[in-house]
């Protein structure tokens, strides 16, 4: 195991697992510069596109990291990439992932503008870390009652991204739109044999803390190492029943058991409010956003 996977293996994911080869792919990159050229250029792709999706009228929503604001008053909000807490090496480096810190202010921006009539959360992303994730869900939630908000499914909306996503007051998703893999995963890494310098690490751990290091390899370990799992993944449930308007239960039983669903199938289960293009979507919310500025007019 690398050291970038066995960094980013220390902690809970709420991801698909094999999302984590590639990020410690990135993290193990070459510092003679290319790396830094290739986060520019991937960066500046997926400004094209999201661009390129918001149509060209749209301008960058004032203050936002990535926001769009079409002409008409919807701000397009991408969830796209690996989610971490904050912005970082891997944010960076990839130039698509998303920084939960950064999308929280984006979100807040475009509830409070008046310029703002609906929200459209533009979705493609494997999941990412839990962290703060309930927050923002809590964030997502509450706009419900204060502006629509629809998430689109484009290609993946999986564990932490669907976290998020089932927090909108609608969910929509393409035809071969993946949605799901609830669940939380954690990769614990213990060294057997010494590394390639030869060297063998050992920890010794304080008598009264053996949980500080349990052992995955015993009962009483992954018991433990599972508790903290089960903790964050109660949570994620509680949430994603209180978004889908369903029962703790349901989400358990009904929205794939970690795995995912696609298009229909995902409409089926309750996971999903229905089936569309993002066209149709982008539709939808700018007649709302339409008949929200025609009010605010009536009502000067």
């Amino acid at each position: 195991m690398t050291s970038a996977l066995r960094a980013l293996t220390a902690e809970p994911w709420a991801i698909r697992p094999d999302y984590l080869h590639f990020m410690a792919s990135l993290a193990s990159l070459d510092r003679d510069g290319r790396a830094d050229r290739r986060s520019a250029e991937g960066e500046d792709w997926f400004r094209l596109d999201l661009a390129a999706a918001a149509g060209p009228t749209a301008q960058r929503l004032e203050g936002a990291r990535y926001a769009m604001l079409t002409r008409e008053g919807v701000a397009i909000i991408p969830v796209v990439g690996p989610i971490f807490p904050r912005a970082n090496l891997m944010t960076e480096m990839s130039g698509t992932g998303t920084s939960a810190a950064m999308l929280a202010r984006d979100l807040a921006l475009a509830r409070d503008s008046v310029d703002v009539g609906a929200v459209l959360l533009m979705v493609d992303s494997p999941g990412g870390s839990p962290t703060g994730i309930n927050a923002l869900a809590d964030q997502i939630y509450a706009m419900r009652g204060r502006k629509r908000v629809l998430a689109h499914v484009t290609g993946t909306c999986a564990s932490a991204a669907y976290w998020l996503a089932s927090a909108a007051g609608e969910l929509a998703v393409e035809k071969t739109g993946i949605v799901g893999s609830i669940g939380v995963v954690a990769a614990v890494p213990k060294q057997v044999e010494p590394d390639a310098s030869g060297t063998l690490s050992i920890e010794i751990v304080s008598s009264s803390a053996p949980n500080k290091r349990p052992d995955p390899q015993t009962d009483e370990g992954a018991a433990e190492i599972r508790s903290l799992l089960d903790s964050i993944e109660a949570q994620f449930i509680a949430d994603v029943a209180r978004g889908r308007k369903t029962t703790a239960a349901r989400v358990q039983n009904d929205f794939g058991r970690g795995g995912v669903k696609v298009g229909t199938d995902a409409v089926a289960a309750g996971m999903a409010d229905r089936v569309q293009t993002y066209e149709r979507s982008l539709v939808e919310l700018t007649r709302t956003a339409s008949a929200e500025r025609r009010a605010r007019a009536a009502r000067a």
